[in-house]
Order: C-alpha cells, then structure tokens, then sequence
C-alpha cells in the first residue's frame, strides 16, 4: 500500500543558480540533520485508498544511527488487534534488512523492505536517494513555499528531463518542506510533505508526513506523537542493533 497526499498549490519566484557542489552541501546538510539523534515516536497511521477501505494502525517507532553508514530501527504495532504486538526491525546499510516478528508464535520473517504503509519511515534514512542524486544532474532556484525562503533542487536524468525529483528545503534550517516526483512525461506523480513542526530538543521535527500517490490514488498520513530526540542507554542502543538475534 503506498503512501498519499495532498496536493500543495505553489508560489515560486526570486529565480537563482549555483553550482553543483553548493547543491551538495546543501542536500548534505537537510539529510543528516538528525543523524546524531536518537529518534523516538508514536505514530497514527491513515491509508486511504479510491480501491480500498481507509485502514488505521498505530504503532511505536525508536531508531538509532550507530554510525554515518548505519541506521536501525524498531517498531511495535499497538492497533488494530490482529497487528497489535507485531514487531518489525530493520537495518539500513549497504543493503535493507528488513524482519518481523509475530506475537502469536514468535515467529521471524525478513520481509519486502516494500512494507504496505510503512514507505513513510524509509524518509527518515535519505542516503539512498542522496547516492541516487549523485549520479543525476542537479539544478537549484531560490524560491518561496508557505512563505517560508527556500532552495528548489531538482534532480533527474540526462537521457528525460522531464522525470525529476524536486526537494524544497528551507533557507533557514535545512529542513525538508516537501518532496514531488514527475513521470517520464513530466506529470505530478507522487507527493511528500512535512507539515505541523515543533521544536524537541531546539531541533524542527515535522508532527505530520503526509505521502500521495497520485497516479494509484492512494494517500498515507502519519501522525507523530511523544517525540522525543533523547539518546538511548547503552542497553536499548544494543537491544536495537541485536534486532530480533537478542
């Protein structure tokens, strides 16, 4: 099940550009600017679909870089009660491993790192897209988004410059606003948006991550509750690197 949302209707003026390697920096600072945080949360989580019922899930959510190349995370549904208790661990490194974990039997499986309505979390671990950026051609304007400054970065292919990537990140701070991807032939295809910022620990963490897939029809929203940038004891930073071998 893939993520939606809604579709933001946008201002852009006060037309700039740099050069690639300003790009870089730019894009290096917005992806790691949470990497030396213990990340903790409650999420509400709201797929809608045109094809399916609306499903509502809730789980928790902790992750931890142990280093700039390693990323893990754990997540333990806590509704509806035929997910409730269902664990999923992951890692993020050279390769995804991505395992779950049944309550009722215990039972460990690695699953697709596709997981229906989970895309969301991939977000919080951009070096994949950002390895992916590298090898496309960049361009940056400076603009305005919710009257915020901005920098608009594109990324996309020498071969179709028609299917981009476009980053909005914010002047200020580096934060990532929103995200759209455009097909092959140029049109809107999927949406990522940040939204209802507040401050945890004098750091801008988004309460709402609203993805749209506008070509399925499909809209996911996660709302973010007890936050927390707190760093981890020793204890959990171990229990979470063991995943389910603990």
């Amino acid at each position: 099940m893939k993520l939606i949302c809604k579709y933001i209707f946008l201002i852009l003026f006060s037309i700039a550009i740099s050069s690639s390697s300003d790009i870089y920096d730019i894009l290096d600072n917005s992806f790691n600017r949470l990497k030396s945080y213990d990340i903790r949360f409650d999420c509400d989580l709201k797929i809608q679909s045109i094809s399916k019922d609306p499903t509502e899930l809730k789980f928790s959510f902790i992750s931890h870089w142990s280093d700039s190349l390693n990323f893990y995370s754990y997540l333990k549904f806590l509704s509806p009660v035929d997910f409730k208790n269902t664990e999923i661990w992951s890692h993020h490194s050279e390769k995804v491993i991505v395992k779950r974990r049944m309550p009722l039997n215990n039972e460990i499986v690695t699953i697709d790192d596709d997981l229906e309505g989970l895309d969301i979390i991939s977000f919080l671990n951009f070096d994949d897209i950002f390895n992916q950026i590298k090898k496309d051609e960049v361009s940056l304007k400076k603009s305005k988004f919710n009257k915020q400054d901005v920098f608009v970065i594109k990324s996309f292919k020498t071969k179709n410059k028609r299917k981009v990537m476009k980053f909005y990140i914010s002047k200020d701070d580096f934060r990532i606003l929103k995200i759209e991807w455009t097909n092959k032939r140029g049109a809107l295809n999927k949406i990522l948006t940040f939204e209802n910022w507040e401050f945890v620990k004098n750091v801008k963490i988004p309460k709402s991550i609203i993805f749209e897939d506008i070509k399925k029809g499909a809209k996911t929203t996660c709302n973010l509750s007890n936050l927390s940038l707190e760093k981890l004891s020793n204890k959990k930073i171990e229990l979470i690197r063991l995943g389910f071998e603990n």
